[in-house]
């Protein structure tokens, strides 16, 4: 009898956050940048059991004008060059100087959330800079930034300044973030909507490819009340955009579920309660686990478990006590590592391996790691600029047979910087497959039939129109080609998905 041992390999395949160079330059805090464009190798001190070690590909720091204690967000180029940043009052563009008509913004500095920003649709060189006051300051307001003007360094559009959204539900004011529209194009501007009596609501303004905001939200009930200042905190999407998060800070509440970013509604939402002051919140590379901080540590969620779930108070969670935490925020940066911003300090922790649920690797930079000081926030980011989500196929391949292969796209920033086509390489020497990305669809599949047994790396690499690669690597995704025509058990071969049409038992 032929007797043939298959090795039962797991599939490498999972979403990633897929950073574009639009996220290199972070400014935050009283004059503190941090830059990936160049970075550093540094020695640091291992937390909570982690041991000493360097790190290389650790950002360097320059000096920037911004003093803000919380809220903060910036912006680069595709190539990483600084574009402008700003903490939610005044706008500074490369040069570190106030950007021309950049003051006087409704934000606050006070504020978790004090700003976003996010490409102009159907607009060149154009972006809007959502701003947000602190505690129920209810005046969410817009402007518009032309990057065209004063030779390069930016303006605020005069008569586009301030610009307010309309028909909130609620107090707006904090917590705000932006998630792309299931179409690929247009987005949704999401803001809290604070009540000191039951209800509150998450409100959603449609921004469409036109350029066009609407005046009526889509509104999503929370039957709490919130207490002003003591609902902070970090609203964020998840990379899939499937889900939110928003931890309430003084409300000692953690809310959570589902997002529709094809209606803007939210749904399934579950709330953790009895923690201790949380404020920022971010998910792993992967999103396996999310990361909350409270005012004396951090807690760790497993993903899955946490959103499907009935009953949130029996969610298996992991709390670190950390020394001289305090209320910060966290974020991942384009290195796929978490940074946490220490209080009044001129360190930060660093989470290496975010997406390792048991052997978490944190780590406290030298306190000249920053040339400014850290305050309570980080920059807000839109979700992604551009991510890449790879359904994960099955463990094992029958030699023979197609397989489909699928991936699902996530397009943000300047129309000029998106992809025009994906190119599939299968790994195995046959030529590479070229597909035109298409406005409006996200989902691409490619079938490809192994002629031989093995193990093989399926490569995704987006290209933009003048035939750059977009990503500086592929996406891999591991293909293990096994022999599926031999006599054997049919019960035992579940995990060889692309077996229906392969004679067995024969």
């Amino acid at each position: 009898m032929k007797k043939i041992i298959l090795l039962a390999l797991c599939m490498a395949v999972s979403l990633f956050i897929v950073a574009q160079k639009e996220t290199s330059n972070w400014v935050f805090g009283y004059a503190a940048g941090l830059t990936w464009n160049t970075t550093r190798s540094v020695s640091l001190t291992g937390l909570l059991g982690t041991p000493n070690a360097t790190l290389d590909g650790l950002p360097n720091s320059f000096t920037s004008a911004v003093y803000t204690y919380e809220g903060c967000f910036s912006l680069s180029d595709s190539n990483g060059n600084l574009l402008f940043y700003s903490d939610g009052t005044t706008v500074y563009n490369k040069n570190h100087a106030v950007m021309t008509n950049g003051d006087a913004l409704t934000g606050g500095n006070s504020s978790a959330q004090s700003g976003i920003i996010l490409p102009y649709p159907g607009r060149t060189n154009q972006y809007i800079a959502i701003t947000a006051g602190a505690t129920r300051a209810n005046n969410l307001s817009y402007s518009v930034i032309y990057m065209g003007a004063q030779g390069g360094l930016g303006a605020v559009v005069s008569g586009q300044k301030n610009i307010p959204f309309r028909n909130a539900m609620g107090y707006t004011g904090e917590s705000v973030t932006v998630a792309r529209h299931s179409n690929g194009t247009d987005y949704w501007i999401l803001a809290i909507g604070q009540q000191t009596t039951a209800p509150s609501y998450i409100n959603a303004w449609l921004l469409t490819s036109t350029g066009v905001i609407s005046t009526t939200p889509v509104v999503t009930t929370l039957p709490y009340a919130m207490s002003g200042n003591g609902s902070s905190g970090y609203l964020k999407i998840s990379p899939d955009h499937r889900h939110f998060v928003w931890p309430t800070f003084l409300d000692q509440r953690f809310f959570y579920g589902d997002f529709d970013s094809s209606t803007g509604m939210f749904s399934n939402i579950k709330v953790i309660t009895g923690l201790n002051d949380p404020y920022g919140v971010e998910f792993s590379p992967t999103q396996s686990c999310l990361y909350l901080t409270e005012v004396d540590g951090l807690t760790v969620f497993k993903f899955d478990e946490l959103f499907s779930s009935a009953d949130p108070s029996s969610v298996t969670r992991k709390k670190y006590a950390i020394t001289n935490s305090s209320v910060t925020a966290l974020q991942i940066g384009p290195d796929k590592r978490i940074y946490w911003v220490a209080m009044s300090q001129k360190y930060m922790r660093i989470i290496d391996n975010a997406d390792d649920y048991d052997n978490m690797a944190l780590y406290q930079t030298p306190a000249t790691f920053l040339s400014g000081e850290g305050k309570g926030g980080l920059p807000s980011f839109a979700t992604s600029w551009f991510a890449i989500d790879t359904a994960k196929p099955a463990s094992l391949l029958c030699v023979g047979n197609d397989f489909k292969f699928s991936i699902t796209i996530d397009m943000s920033g300047a129309t000029a910087n998106l992809p025009v086509s994906l190119s599939w390489d299968f790994g195995d020497g046959s030529t590479a497959v070229s597909q035109p990305v298409v406005s409006g669809t996200t989902v691409y599949q490619q079938s490809h039939t192994y002629s031989t047994t093995g193990q093989y790396t399926v490569s995704i690499t987006p290209y933009k129109s003048d035939g750059t690669a977009l990503a500086k690597t592929t996406l891999p995704a591991t293909a293990n080609v096994v022999e599926c025509s031999f006599r054997t058990n049919r019960m035992i071969r579940h995990d060889m998905h692309n077996s229906a049409t392969k004679a067995t038992n024969r």
